[in-house]
């Protein structure tokens, strides 16, 4: 059986206003014999029945001990049920008292005028895919931004399908009490389409007549082409948009099909070759 030494020490309490609080001295119950092993009762009260919340804590003279549980009625109350080691040996510890501080936070602003932070000189996108306008500014009153090109304006943010029509020049407002603008280009990608297949009238060719198909499509990036031909016997042109054949003959008549494709897409156009008689 050994014997602990305790001392409550002074403690002071300061209050959240200006002058200091007028509490209670504290009331330290600990047990005076102690064995190793054992769960302790210790326990500090304060008979304070105030309007501010007091916190009560027993420490020692580095760390406030553990199990402990706080009450508040009638009064504060803490409890602490630590298992006893020898490190408790001629240990001294304190209750403190401590008002609980209030506050109120405000936030103060200051009138700005809008400023771009993040708004891209340049944006690319892809017809069909959603996107919205991504230009933040900042400033207070908060700015609204908006981007516009001839008659149609978009909220920054507002999710839209890209179309074609879509590309071009963007002028970009952020607006509170004053506005600011910035200026955005942009430009659409899209899949490639066939617009036309350009060969004879009604693409009917007299035998031993000379011709030309040229295969017309739009896209972004700029379209390869390919054929699918009746014959191996014609000439694809460099720019592989032109088939050229030389001296019409029966082998060639039949379907002469155009594929253009790029990174987003590929289309076809088809068109029927005859000659007279066929």
């Amino acid at each position: 059986m050994m014997e602990l030494v305790w001392l409550i020490a002074l403690f002071r309490i300061f209050s959240a206003t200006q002058a200091q609080a007028s509490l209670p001295e504290p009331i330290l119950e600990v047990e005076n014999n102690l064995e190793e092993g054992e769960e302790a009762n210790f326990q500090c009260t304060m008979k304070y029945a105030g309007p501010e919340e007091v916190s009560l804590e027993i420490r020692n003279k580095t760390t406030k001990l553990d199990s402990c549980v706080q009450t508040n009625t009638p009064f504060p109350k803490v409890t602490c049920r630590p298992e006893i080691t020898m490190d408790f040996q001629k240990m001294e510890i304190f209750c403190v008292a401590r008002l609980e501080v209030r506050s109120k936070t405000k936030t103060l602003h200051v009138r700005s005028e809008p400023s771009f932070t993040d708004c891209p000189k340049e944006v690319t996108w892809v017809e069909g895919e959603t996107k919205s306008f991504h230009c933040k500014a900042e400033g207070y009153p908060t700015p609204n931004v908006t981007c516009s090109k001839d008659s149609k304006t978009y909220k920054e943010g507002e999710i839209f399908t890209v179309s074609r029509s879509m590309a071009g020049l963007y002028s970009c407002r952020a607006t509170n009490f004053d506005t600011s603008t910035e200026k955005v280009t942009v430009k659409v990608q899209c899949k490639p389409s066939v617009l036309n297949i350009k060969g004879p009238p009604n693409f009917l060719v007299s035998e031993d007549e000379n011709v030309i198909l040229t295969c017309e499509a739009e896209g972004d990036p700029a379209p390869t082409y390919s054929w699918n031909t009746p014959t191996a016997d014609v000439e694809i042109l460099d720019d592989s948009r032109t088939v050229n054949i030389r001296g019409m003959k029966p082998a060639h008549v039949g379907r002469y099909t155009c594929n253009a494709q790029n990174k987003h897409g590929n289309d076809t156009k088809t068109e029927q070759l005859t000659m007279p008689g066929n």
